[in-house]
């Protein structure tokens, strides 16, 4: 097995290399609440929307496609706020009425677009992909606002993303979902640890 992925890793296409650089780099990047996190989200999301059309994970390529103008909409959002003496957007907790609108959206559009694509596409486990889709799409809208549950979600998303590409054998994808979900955790720890010290 070992072999098997360090023969296949010689001949990763470049495509996903880069999208892992600038996917690292971003989720990173906005750990540390810089900007520069949102213009290489929109590289790694651009990137995998090509890369997700070639593994036919449909609901993916959609979630990407997304992506890119949720990123625009943090982008501007985030720079809105920096350049602001009182800035509108700081790390928060999700208010509970709205963590349940959350999964509400999840699950009926976990539901939705999984029957689409079992109904009308060739996806890989349609459903499975779908819901990983939905949490990620909610994750980054709440990472837009500086929810803090935003990386609670990812790294639900990110857990059933690993499955999905090593699935598929893009290992280098899958190593790439492992190490978000490792930047997830750090990303709750440390931003946990600075809405304390905001409250305080």
């Amino acid at each position: 097995m070992l072999q098997e992925i360090g023969s296949q890793l010689v001949t990763v296409p470049p495509a996903e290399w880069f999208g892992m650089l600038t996917g690292v780099s971003g989720v990173y990047l906005s750990i540390k609440e810089k900007l520069l996190a949102w213009p290489l989200f929109i590289l790694c999301y651009a990137t995998y929307v090509y890369l997700s059309w070639e593994a036919a994970l449909f609901a993916t390529l959609l979630l990407n496609t997304v992506f890119i103008f949720i990123s625009l909409y943090g982008w501007s959002n985030w720079l809105k706020a920096s350049q602001s003496s009182k800035p509108q957007v700081h790390i928060q907790q999700t208010p509970r009425k709205l963590l349940l609108r959350c999964g509400l959206v999840i699950a009926c559009f976990s539901l939705f677009l999984g029957g689409l694509l079992d109904r009308y596409s060739e996806a890989y486990l349609p459903y499975l992909d779908a819901f990983a889709t939905s949490c990620a799409f909610v994750a980054q809208w709440m990472l837009s606002r500086k929810y803090i549950e935003n990386w609670i979600f990812w790294i639900v998303a990110d857990c059933i993303f690993v499955g999905l590409w090593a699935a598929q054998e893009y290992y280098v994808s899958a190593t790439l979902f492992i190490m978000f979900i490792a930047l997830a955790t750090k990303g709750w720890r440390e931003w946990n640890t600075t809405l304390q010290a905001q409250n305080a």
